[in-house]
């Protein structure tokens, strides 16, 4: 499934509150999270899954959980796909945000920046490759774009 001219943001929940974390989700006019970790829980319980469904969806913007797009274990090419096609489908629809907990997208080496995250190689680089627009959202609030296939990652 191509996702051509479909824009698919990235955001790490880190240490934010939920407000915080709702707060840019707004300002980005977010719709939609993807919940793209092997588990859906954290140690900041507003983050947890359940939790994170039920709150989002109070405020308007629906929640799903795709273990298959995690990190923590990489998944049969099959499984990663049809989460791939899962993302490009809702991304045609809505505006949809891939939500991990790690909140850089990339390290700050000083002779060559990495991918601090599996959003960045695993799931940005085959939806580019798609024909979407990956933009990541900072803690700050501020947005990184980069062609994601010149960033080394173990992913």
């Amino acid at each position: 499934m191509e996702t051509t001219n479909s824009t698919i943001y990235t955001i790490g929940h880190g240490r934010h509150s939920f407000a915080d974390f709702l707060a840019l989700l707004r300002r980005y006019e977010i719709e939609f999270v993807c919940d793209v970790r092997t588990a859906a829980r954290s140690r900041w319980p507003q983050f947890n899954g359940a939790v994170l469904a039920e709150v989002l969806g109070e405020h308007g913007i629906g929640y799903e959980h795709l273990p298959e797009c995690g990190g923590r274990r990489l998944a049969p090419p099959d499984e990663l796909a049809r989460g791939l096609d899962r993302i490009a489908e809702l991304a045609a629809e809505v505006h949809v945000v891939l939500m991990c907990s790690e909140s850089q997208p990339l390290t700050k080496h000083v002779r060559e920046r990495r991918a601090n995250c599996h959003r960045v190689r695993m799931l940005a680089t085959p939806l580019q490759a798609r024909g979407a627009r990956i933009i990541h959202i900072l803690p700050n609030g501020a947005t990184l774009e980069l062609d994601e296939t010149t960033v080394s990652s173990i992913w």
